[in-house]
């Protein structure tokens, strides 16, 4: 497994980590097509094979997805894990970061979060006073660092300049070979102000699998409401899946794999794919044992058409002036 540090911080960090949304969760299939023993073995799995870094939120399955995550890895010695946790957007005001940070950090059945980040932005609540709570957080020690998520660049400034005692050492973005937009500025800025991109979705909801095509469209309730499954979308990326598919022949890998490189091919960033079984994360481990070219990846990115047409990501977040209820969020998120 390939390291990296992640920004300004002192964190040694696996590029390929271990996503949590759909712990917890019937809408990926929890219960049904996999359970507390399966999420067990890939945790498993995950630190056999090197991954080190445990992405989840207050957010995923209303919490049970940290509780699931810290009932795992108490059997674990502390130091062979690191954990993100994010702060919901209904809990972004003062008093409500610190009541936010102290449950997630009782779910979790630890004393410190290693990486705590706002999960979304919240336009009705300023800023400033957000990140005065989540600097007080790591004076007080329930935190070592804190970072952003779902922030565009402007946001990301905005952000950087309340702070006086810490540092935005991470920003958590959609970003994969369909969400590519971040390349043309946020993805350059972090890499020069030393933040580091954490690409959730990195294989775009399992789209970047090679499972699905024109003719076996996506299905799935966590897809419904989703662009990605029309025909006219895999008409479009044709083109790139026979390119992936041709990479990974000639390297004897697989179509996720070549997906996966491609996203930590930036030297500041880690990708967080959501694996439910030890064979995914297997596979994903592996994608830190090789490099694809310039010209591969070249490749790749001519292979997409139009980046503003394919991207549904951080960015595509539109500040209306909406009631901002949990269940109001919860639908975004």
């Amino acid at each position: 497994m390939k390291y990296i540090k992640l920004g300004k911080s002192d964190l040694k960090v696996s590029v390929i980590g271990q996503g949590t949304g759909q712990f917890g969760t019937r809408a990926w299939g929890y219960g049904i097509q996999y359970d507390d023993k399966i999420i067990s073995s890939v945790i498993k799995a995950d630190l056999q094979s090197g991954i080190n870094v445990f992405d989840t939120a207050e957010t995923y399955a209303d919490g049970r997805a940290e509780r699931l995550l810290g009932n795992e890895l108490k059997e674990y010695s502390r130091d062979d894990y690191i954990i993100i946790s994010k702060v919901a957007p209904w809990n972004l005001a003062y008093k409500s970061v610190k009541r936010a940070a102290n449950k997630s950090l009782e779910r979790l059945g630890i004393n410190c979060i290693d990486l705590y980040l706002i999960h979304y932005p919240n336009p009705f609540i300023p800023l400033k006073y957000t990140l005065r709570a989540m600097e007080e957080l790591v004076k007080e020690g329930k935190v070592r660092y804190i970072g952003v998520s779902n922030f565009n660049l402007s946001m990301l400034r905005s952000a950087q300049e309340y702070l006086s005692s810490s540092e935005i050492v991470a920003n958590e973005i959609e970003y994969n070979l369909f969400s590519r937009r971040a390349e043309k500025d946020l993805i350059p800025y972090c890499l020069n102000e030393n933040i580091c991109i954490i690409a959730y979705s990195p294989l775009a909801g399992g789209l970047l699998t090679g499972k699905y095509n024109v003719t076996k469209l996506p299905k799935d309730r966590a897809h419904a409401f989703n662009f990605y499954n029309r025909k006219s979308f895999f008409i479009k990326t044709s083109e790139l899946f026979t390119i992936m598919d041709a990479i990974a022949k000639s390297r004897n890998k697989k179509i996720p794999q070549i997906a996966l490189n491609y996203v930590i091919s930036n030297k500041n960033t880690i990708a967080i794919p959501a694996a439910l079984s030890p064979t995914e994360v297997k596979l994903n481990a592996e994608v830190s044992s090789f490099e694809l070219t310039r010209a591969e990846l070249q490749k790749l990115k001519q292979s997409v058409p139009s980046i503003s047409d394919l991207v549904y990501g951080f960015d595509h977040f539109v500040i209306r002036p909406i009631s901002w209820t949990k269940e109001t969020i919860r639908h975004k998120l």
